[in-house]
């Protein structure tokens, strides 16, 4: 009723809608702690895109142990 005083019509259309190719992953870095005794190791990764496929690549990494001097 309001569509008829108002004057609008609403129409559903199809529409094509296309995958991008180049599609943006959303999770880009990832990273990862691990404990073992006294030691803690934290690596820190990014996804790298080769193609068709990809790899996990090694940005940095950080070995943290307990009891160590100070600086």
């Amino acid at each position: 009723m309001l569509g008829a005083i108002t004057g609008f019509r609403s129409v559903a259309a199809m529409e094509i809608v296309w995958r991008n190719p180049k599609a943006v992953r959303r999770h880009r870095r990832r990273h990862s702690f691990e404990r073992a005794g006294e030691r803690a190791r934290y690596i820190l990764q990014e996804f790298v895109e080769d193609g068709h496929t990809g790899y996990w690549s090694t940005l940095a990494g950080l070995e943290v142990v307990l009891g160590g001097r100070i600086a």
